[in-house]
């Protein structure tokens, strides 16, 4: 599995602006690519969201958020899963939250362009996705939030964007059994 970036804990002033940016209903499934200790697929569902799904490369990270949603009694509606997001299926997310370095979303960028239904949300925290026009752009403590509304609208170096990348690292995390 990749790792594109070390986890980071969105701050808790931030959370309500994501869900200010796309808010949710009953109707909505939340992604969260990288959730981390789930903390803002609790808030989708505090706000209202009807499921909610947390993919992260990191074990520990989603042991701990399972056990976050038992003790809170959300375990019926969150589900988090071990895995790498490149090789999840997308197609069910109406709402895609993630803070990935430009090279992985772009890595993500197909996959979300063919996989994501119209009018479907994704927003990405701090940096933007290279090639896609945000349909807005929110300032927050330490950074910003990208909002963009599929289908997308590319922009001018959508084509060429690649080459504007610089290089980022990743990590390879080993293949666990379980």
């Amino acid at each position: 599995m990749i790792k594109f970036i070390n986890w980071v804990p969105t701050r808790p002033e931030s959370i309500d602006a994501f869900f200010e940016l796309a808010p949710v209903s009953f109707s909505d499934i939340v992604y969260d690519l990288g959730s981390g200790d789930g903390r803002l697929l609790f808030a989708a569902l505090e706000k209202g969201a009807g499921r909610c799904v947390g993919v992260d490369v990191d074990r520990e990270c989603v042991t701990d958020a399972r056990e976050k949603a038992k003790e809170k009694g959300m375990e019926d509606k969150v589900c988090f899963v071990h895995g790498d997001a490149t090789e999840t299926d997308l197609s069910p997310a109406s709402v895609v939250l993630c803070y990935m370095y430009p090279s992985a979303s772009y890595a993500l960028r197909s996959q979300l362009e063919e996989e994501l239904k119209p009018g479907s949300r994704v927003i990405m925290e701090t940096f933007p996705v290279p090639g896609w026009k945000p349909n807005e752009i929110r300032e927050i403590e330490g950074g910003k939030l990208y909002l963009y509304i599929m289908p997308i609208e590319k922009t001018e170096d959508y084509d060429d964007a690649i080459n504007h990348l610089d290089f980022i690292p990743y990590y390879e995390y080993p293949e666990e059994d379980g």
